[in-house]
């Protein structure tokens, strides 16, 4: 069959040779489809629902607020505290925190010529709501507040108002009481109570030196052991 035959053959019979060509084309489309894996449903929902489930988190997590931010307690930046005694201007006063009690001092003025320094520790930190008591030199100290809030103030606090107990009073004592006191005699005492009469009372211990027989090298041995 020469190629003149197969043509003449094909324009006779072309409707045929396309209805074949077209069976071939359609019957390999449903062989690919058929091929193809079918699709699982319920894998589909599963994976939607995962999905969902995964965005629903990631919102609610962003909606509740950082643990840190609540009720994260702010350092407190200030000390509010009380003084009075033997301080020019007693009061309330507010510092900044850590502030001790030698910056107190400054602020209220200081103190005044008769505070017993041995009482206090000016190196004591404040705490808010603190209150401080700064004695007057002989005074007894036993009922009331401690200076400071350290163990070595509350210490020294202790121990004034021990050495206080055994103090003789000038204002108060007797010739007996007076001759307990170190180098110092019944005439001696005497003088010490007639100078008290005439002036009404002493008005601080330094003003024994003023008593006949008693100089500042006598009055520095007895200091300590003087009260008002």
């Amino acid at each position: 069959m020469d190629f003149e035959k197969i043509k003449g053959f094909i324009l006779e019979k072309k409707g045929l040779v396309i209805g074949i060509i077209a069976t071939i084309l359609i019957g390999g489309y449903f062989i690919q489809k058929n091929n193809q894996p079918a699709i699982n449903n319920s894998q589909v929902l599963s994976e939607n629902n995962k999905n969902q489930s995964t965005d629903f988190s990631k919102n609610k997590s962003n909606n509740i607020p950082s643990a840190t931010g609540i009720n994260s307690p702010s350092k407190q930046n200030t000390v509010t505290v009380d003084i009075a005694g033997a301080v020019k201007h007693s009061g309330v006063y507010t510092l900044k925190n850590g502030a001790r009690l030698n910056d107190l001092l400054k602020v209220c003025g200081g103190l005044t010529d008769k505070a017993e320094t041995r009482a206090i520790n000016r190196a004591a930190l404040l705490k808010d709501q603190d209150q401080i008591y700064v004695p007057h030199i002989g005074e007894k100290i036993e009922n009331v507040p401690a200076v400071g809030n350290t163990t070595t103030t509350n210490s020294s606090a202790s121990d004034s108002a021990s050495s206080n107990s055994e103090q003789v009073h000038l204002n108060s004592a007797t010739v007996e009481d007076l001759q307990k006191l170190n180098g110092v005699g019944q005439k001696k005492a005497e003088q010490i109570i007639a100078y008290r009469d005439q002036n009404g009372g002493f008005k601080q211990i330094e003003d024994l030196t003023k008593v006949t027989g008693i100089g500042e090298k006598t009055f520095e041995k007895l200091k300590d052991q003087l009260a008002l």
